[in-house]
């Protein structure tokens, strides 16, 4: 085995194959950090027959103006059953971050510590916790079992949906009763799902502005996404619900027709039942159901009058590869949240997992508090109705690599951070 720096190729054609692998491992991603003026590295380990066995997207940051620190993001792409291999491969990483003047290496691999229910209760161990032990004999200081976002480090526990042998019926017949009603809801009032391009991304962006107002969270700036749309390509898709007036009306107008023809059948059977209590409790809930029916008809119209035919109501931002449907990010205009333009857009993409043979659908973070007070608590009810679990991974790793310049780091960063 030799430890040695890969072509893009090399990276893309080894990481697409591999299905632990993050999208921030992707050869996209590489090629967004370039342009970025990052400092990239595409590092990775090729056996006697010059075959690549693990690979790694690596970036380094300036520190204290002659010294770099080192991260790879959810990497590496490796066989982690392999511990020869793991063992191999995180020293010759020091080693190669040694040269290359660093002060410290810092990684969070895409390895699961424990499954969990949305109760936050354990499922069950993944059976990784050899890996603390090894990360810490090669001189790595695990940084602890942290819960919630922070701006500099990857969220520890993902909501994730496992499509492995479902069907499209499977999965609704796993969603609880909520998801499910709006699920079938969205299929016949009017909802329609297209794909933005880069130049209708300011839709998205609207949403997600007004979503990130409405729930009082930071969300990334414009280039983030704008960039990550045009480097990553066709692994990146961003669906927008909107409704489409002249169908939902016409779909509102034969139930309405329904619900006359249901209204004169209890009629009759009052007329020639006079007696029947369960007649009369018929009648009243049909035409309590009329009602509601010209009023969405009405608002419709309305609606209609004022926007045009079709209106956005909701868009997400996902980023895909060979392995995982990730629902990144998403917004939906509050004042439409009742047409359930979310639950449109994640059918949808759902539809599309299962349509291209990607088994991890990926609701992506939660923050591992699963308290009724929790700052997510809403998001975790929505994430737990489409019967996902939740992957709690094994964290971020430090290995100090030039120790007394890491030692005067932070001592210096601590107390910048006391300010």
């Amino acid at each position: 085995m030799k430890f040695t720096n890969l072509t893009a190729k090399e990276f893309r054609e080894f990481t697409d194959k591999m299905p632990n692998s993050h999208f921030t491992q992707m050869t996209a991603n590489y090629e967004l950090k370039v342009a970025e003026g990052a400092e990239t590295h595409l590092v990775g380990i090729k056996d006697n027959n010059n075959q690549v066995i693990a690979a790694c997207l690596m970036t380094a940051i300036p520190v204290m103006r002659f010294f770099k620190s080192f991260y790879t993001n959810r990497g590496p792409v490796i066989d982690f059953d392999n511990k020869e291999l793991v063992h191999f491969f995180f020293n010759e990483l020091a080693q190669y971050a040694k040269k290359h003047n660093a002060i410290y290496l810092r990684v969070d691999p895409y390895l699961a510590y424990q499954y969990r229910n949305h109760e936050g209760d354990v499922l069950e161990n993944a059976g990784n916790d050899w890996f603390f032990d090894k990360m810490k004999q090669l001189g790595f200081k695990h940084q602890g079992f942290f819960t919630g976002f922070h701006s500099d480090k990857q969220v520890r526990f993902h909501s994730v949906l496992d499509l492995t042998d479902k069907t499209e019926k499977d999965v609704l017949k796993g969603m609880d009763s909520l998801r499910k009603r709006n699920t079938k809801k969205v299929q016949k009032n009017g909802v329609k799902i297209r794909f933005l391009n880069k130049e209708e991304l300011p839709i998205f962006r609207q949403f997600m502005e007004e979503t990130s107002e409405t729930k009082a969270f930071d969300d990334r700036n414009d280039s983030f996404y704008y960039n990550r749309l045009k480097y990553y390509k066709d692994r990146v898709l961003v669906p927008l619900a909107y409704m489409d007036f002249d169908e939902y009306i016409e779909e509102l107008k034969l139930d309405r027709e329904a619900l006359t023809k249901d209204i004169n059948k209890a009629l009759k059977d009052i007329e020639k039942r006079p007696d029947n209590k369960k007649s009369y409790n018929k009648r009243d809930n049909l035409e309590k159901q009329l009602v509601a029916n010209q009023q969405k008809i009405d608002e419709a119209k309305a609606l209609q009058e004022e926007h045009g035919n079709e209106l956005p109501i909701s868009a997400a931002f996902f980023i895909i590869n060979p392995f995982e449907v990730v629902y990144y990010a998403g917004g939906t205009a509050n004042e439409f949240r009742h047409f359930a333009g979310s639950y449109a857009i994640q059918w949808k993409m759902i539809n599309y997992a299962l349509e291209h043979g990607i088994n991890r659908y990926n609701f992506y973070g939660i923050t591992g508090d699963f308290s009724e007070d929790a700052e997510d608590a809403g998001v975790v009810k929505f994430k737990k109705g489409y019967n996902a679990d939740v992957v709690e991974y094994v964290g971020d790793f430090i290995k100090p690599i030039n120790k007394p310049i890491y030692n005067i780091y932070k001592k210096l960063k601590d107390i910048k951070d006391k300010k």
